[in-house]
């Protein structure tokens, strides 16, 4: 290989990983929405002939827009990662403690839905959020546990650090 096409620093196996967790995540996470949200554009009017979004106009503006910012948001982090650069390191970061915040309050707050399955029987709505609950905390807990430790060792700081001095020094 040529040496001007050599990285300047090698990503480790665990940054590899984080980055393609975040793009994938992202990915998914853009595809749920899209199932949830094109029925709501699909729901036939109302007795008064309004639409959905027409009846609730920020509730549905919020639902359109706030979760495609978010999968942005993840997906540049996600590529940022896999480029080393250092504002992706502290993204990564703020999503492995906004998870962690999440999956805590999910503890605290609903300790036996979350936890705890029922013996009597419960309608599939609330069966469905508990797995969901669930779901989210098994998946999101470790994880983000796992970002916060390993974003914050010295081998994964000087990664990223290595890069951001070596991009500047060939810009001069």
């Amino acid at each position: 290989m040529p040496k001007d096409m050599m990285p300047a620093k090698n990503r480790s196996a665990g940054v590899t990983a984080a980055a393609t967790l975040a793009v994938l995540g992202s990915v998914i996470a853009f595809f749920l929405w899209g199932w949830l949200f094109l029925p709501l554009m699909n729901l036939p009017p109302d007795s008064n002939g309004q639409h959905a979004y027409q009846v609730h106009p920020i509730t549905f503006a919020l639902i359109a827009l706030v979760p495609p910012f978010l999968v942005a948001l993840g997906m540049r982090t996600g590529i940022g990662l896999f480029q080393l650069r250092p504002r992706a390191r502290k993204a990564a970061l703020w999503w492995a403690s906004i998870a962690l915040a999440f999956c805590l309050s999910m503890i605290a707050l609903r300790p036996f839905e979350t936890f705890a399955i029922p013996e009597h029987f419960v309608a599939e709505a609330e069966s469905l959020k508990q797995l969901l609950a669930v779901s989210a905390v098994f998946m999101l807990l470790p994880v983000s546990i796992w970002w916060l430790f390993f974003f914050r060792l010295k081998s994964v700081v000087e990664q990223f650090e290595g890069r951001s001095t070596t991009a500047s020094s060939s810009e001069s």
